[in-house]
């Protein structure tokens, strides 16, 4: 009996070994598959010849009922031209992070690599489509705080602002894909590809809750620094492998879940590095909803080494992935 049990021990430590070590080769696999974010061209930091326009809409939204204005920022290319109606163009809707606010991107209060100039070298290259890009918040207008639970709740419900409201303004506003005259659901949906949604840190945040509840209104999604949370009924934050699964469960239910397309970004440095490349390596595990690191991806992950938690490195990681959506 004796000899018996000490096989069996023998047995189990060794299965538990050789699972400890498939467990330390899957997850060195994943961090060999991760493509590393090389510096952009010196170039990209300096004015471009030509430039596009930063212009400033306003829309109305319901918040308890009662009719809300909110503002958001917008690049227009260079190249636009009101008097042309044929001509349509996609949209870039892109979130701030937690405590910021519509500039951020754009026409950033710090000395850092602002978007408007990334777009413009983008596009006078050639190397992609003229696009717009929408800026909005989650917040409501005036508002930078309230809590974390509020900007939680906030960036979990602007997908319903979002198709209700800020679609059509934007529609009414600029010649995009969407018929001004038409912006229901069916008609949003139809021009979908057309569309990109993504954000940093709590933008991101925002872009995952946008993928769970809203891929009817976007193909492409952008999370930029910033992972899934989720919370039991007791309010308790989840680990990855749980909000990995719920992402799961949300997207199988659509009738789009077949096509989605995901670009995410962080960097080493990045407190919402380690966070963002553990969720992704969860999801990847949920295909064919997430295919990664097949010929027909449609989740993909970059990092860059030494890249932090601010603009100036997540305008960089734009600078690689608009093209991927919108070559010319």
């Amino acid at each position: 009996m004796r000899k018996t049990l000490t096989l069996l021990a023998s047995l189990l430590l060794t299965l538990c070994c050789q699972a400890q070590e498939r467990a330390t080769s899957a997850a060195t696999d994943f961090d060999a598959s991760i493509p590393k974010v090389v510096p952009i061209p010196d170039a990209i930091r300096q004015p471009c010849a030509v430039r596009g326009r930063l212009e400033d809409i306003t829309y109305t939204t319901l918040r308890q009922g009662k009719a809300l204005t909110k503002h958001a920022r917008v690049y227009v290319p260079a190249c636009y031209n009101n008097k042309d109606t044929r001509t349509r163009y996609n949209v870039l809707y892109l979130i701030h992070g937690g405590g910021d606010g519509i500039h951020s991107f754009l026409t950033p209060p710090n000395n850092w690599l602002p978007l408007c100039q990334v777009l413009d070298h983008l596009i006078d290259a050639g190397q992609m489509e003229p696009i717009l890009v929408v800026c909005p918040t989650f917040y409501d207008d005036g508002q930078k705080g309230g809590g974390m639970g509020d900007a939680i709740r906030q960036t979990r419900d602007f997908h319903l602002e979002f198709q209700n409201d800020l679609i059509p303004a934007v529609a009414a506003a600029y010649h995009t894909y969407l018929d001004a005259e038409h912006t229901d659901s069916a008609a949003i949906a139809a021009t979908r590809a057309h569309r990109a949604f993504g954000g940093f840190s709590m933008g991101a945040l925002c872009t995952w809750f946008q993928l769970a509840y809203g891929t009817h209104a976007v193909k492409h999604y952008l999370p930029l620094s910033g992972d899934i949370w989720t919370y039991n009924a007791q309010g308790q934050r989840q680990d990855y492998a749980t909000s990995a699964r719920w992402m799961a469960d949300m997207v199988r239910k659509s009738p789009y879940a077949s096509d989605i397309e995901i670009y995410a970004y962080s960097g080493t440095k990045d407190m919402a590095g380690a966070p963002e490349k553990a969720v992704v390596a969860e999801l990847r595990h949920f295909a064919p909803t997430f295919r990664y690191g097949t010929a027909d991806a449609n989740l993909r992950f970059s990092m860059k080494e030494g890249g932090e938690h601010f603009y100036g490195d997540i305008n960089q990681y734009l600078y690689y992935a608009l093209p991927l959506i919108w070559k010319k």
